[in-house]
């Protein structure tokens, strides 16, 4: 009975996909499949409380899960880029419903949800789009799709330095902390931040998540305030 009531309630599909996967060497694709599938993994026990279905690959270069909560998206779309380097990933997110029972994983889903995150897909490949592209949310796509453009070119600009100081500060470390865990001056880090426009993606991404919390979040059976007490 649980699965059939969370069957008829909305959830967030997300679906990924390796972009130019077949140019990965022979040789070399064994060591891609082992990272990716520990990849999946890892996003499968650092997401938990948010997973409705858990990730899983569908195919050799794809992965897919539903989620209970739009709120988590920022850091996955973080975490898809900043710990798999392997190769870029698409990623499409889609709302709506299931036309079957939930699973463990999401392998043998399938219904609105899914449906709408395969067509963002195929408008991430058609569209060469990175940051996640978002179908199914009604007035909210444009809105969401056009933030995740935004923050997803300003860290395409992020050099590796600065890409490695932003990742700490967002993960909660001090610039000072930060500055000891590098062995670097503060004044380095300070210099960094700035010239990565640290803040401004910082306040960008933060719109985005209110945007996520406060008008997604509702429609699933979530509240701004349950979202925070799980934090």
């Amino acid at each position: 009975m649980a699965n059939e009531k969370l069957r008829r309630s909305p959830c967030v599909a997300l679906i990924g996909d390796m972009v130019k996967s077949r140019d990965v060497l022979r040789r070399e694709r064994p060591r891609v499949q082992a990272r990716f599938k520990r990849f999946i993994d890892d996003l499968n026990k650092t997401y938990s409380r948010f997973i409705l279905s858990k990730f899983a690959i569908t195919l050799g270069d794809e992965f897919q899960g539903l989620l209970l909560s739009s709120s988590p998206i920022p850091d996955l779309m973080w975490d898809i880029e900043r710990r798999f380097a392997d190769r870029e990933l698409r990623v499409g997110v889609g709302f709506g419903t299931l036309d079957t029972p939930v699973q463990k994983f999401a392998i043998n889903v399938d219904g609105p949800a899914l449906h709408n995150a395969r067509l963002a897909i195929q408008n991430a490949k058609q569209h060469r789009e990175l940051g996640g592209v978002f179908v199914g949310f009604g007035v909210l796509d444009e809105v969401l799709n056009g933030i995740a453009r935004i923050l997803w070119f300003q860290r395409s600009q992020f050099t590796q330095p600065q890409a490695k100081v932003n990742d700490m500060l967002r993960r909660g470390l001090s610039q000072s902390e930060a500055a000891g865990k590098l062995e670097i001056t503060r004044q380095a880090i300070s210099k960094q931040v700035g010239s990565s426009g640290w803040h401004a993606y910082v306040e960008a991404e933060r719109a985005w998540r209110v945007l996520l919390e406060h008008y997604v979040d509702p429609k699933l059976g979530i509240t701004h305030e349950q979202s925070n007490r799980k934090s």
